[in-house]
């Protein structure tokens, strides 16, 4: 991050509720001080009931460009004034770059999970994968395993109507990926070669979206949170033999697109990705 902070310092954030466990800022401020640049970042803490007015000050304010993070992804979207193909398909946006002040809105969710998905030597296609939630992100990730050629993909969340939805939605979307949703309270011992957890169940330290042992097998695990940076779920995972990473994969290669996305030139991804591990250990 610069020094000196002045009045033509382009100013980067990310918003969502919560966002005091971000580990963006670091990320990104230790970019833009590689490259020197004249930027920093900041988290923006914004309710659900004040997304609106939050966008308006960030116009307001000239803000350059911000992340989009829990609960905001998909209910930003009519407050913006475009959206990438990309972001359209996936019906939810993480990253908004302000274009001289209209608000230009993508997905690089997309990329950055499918991307970290090589810290397992794992690839999607013709694998069958379960995805716990049926939110934002859990959006992004269908689409990056339905593009990457994966067998059956089971939307696995509380509530089963949020997740129908999602099945209906994608499966016209994705034609020949069987994609299905099933109640987390119906689960069977079904055989899995990636269970992801797509939901912000696990923050807390000691929650955890479900127990591994409802399964019969799983092959490996994710859980994109990443703050903590072993969730209940991971733990359990590594108890139990299962190959497993937590979100900071994810994180970083979607901040690499994100700061692209902004910037019109490479992240230095060696200092991003230092700069993250730097902050969890």
């Amino acid at each position: 991050m610069i020094e000196k902070i002045k009045g033509n310092t382009k100013i980067y954030g990310i918003i969502g509720y919560p966002v005091k466990h971000s580990f963006s800022p670091k990320m990104h401020n230790a970019a833009f001080s590689e490259l020197k640049m004249d930027a920093t970042y900041l988290p923006f803490s914004v309710k659900p009931e004040n997304i609106r007015q939050a966008i308006d000050g960030i116009k307001a304010l000239n803000i350059s460009g911000f992340n989009v993070t829990i609960p905001h992804k998909s209910s930003i979207i009519k407050y913006l004034d475009k959206i990438t193909p990309i972001a359209k398909i996936v019906g939810a946006v993480n990253t908004v770059k302000n274009l001289n002040g209209r608000l230009i809105g993508t997905n690089t969710d997309v990329t950055g999970f499918v991307r970290s998905l090589k810290e397992l030597n794992f690839s999607p296609s013709k694998k069958n994968i379960g995805l716990i939630g049926a939110g934002g992100s859990a959006r992004a990730l269908i689409v990056g395993l339905a593009s990457s050629g994966a067998s059956e993909i089971i939307i696995y969340n509380r509530t089963l109507k949020r997740a129908k939805k999602l099945e209906l939605e994608f499966s016209k979307s994705f034609p020949k990926i069987k994609i299905k949703s099933v109640s987390l309270k119906k689960i069977n011992g079904s055989c899995l070669d990636l269970l992801v957890n797509s939901s912000s169940v696990g923050m807390e330290y000691n929650e955890s979206p479900l127990d591994l042992n409802l399964f019969h097998k799983i092959e490996n695990v994710v859980d994109i949170i990443y703050s903590p940076t072993k969730t209940k779920l991971i733990r359990q995972a590594q108890k139990l033999g299962i190959p497993n990473i937590n979100g900071l994969g994810m994180l970083l290669y979607q901040g690499c697109e994100a700061f692209k996305f902004w910037t019109d030139q490479p992240a230095p991804e060696s200092i991003m990705q230092k700069q993250l591990f730097n902050s969890v250990n």
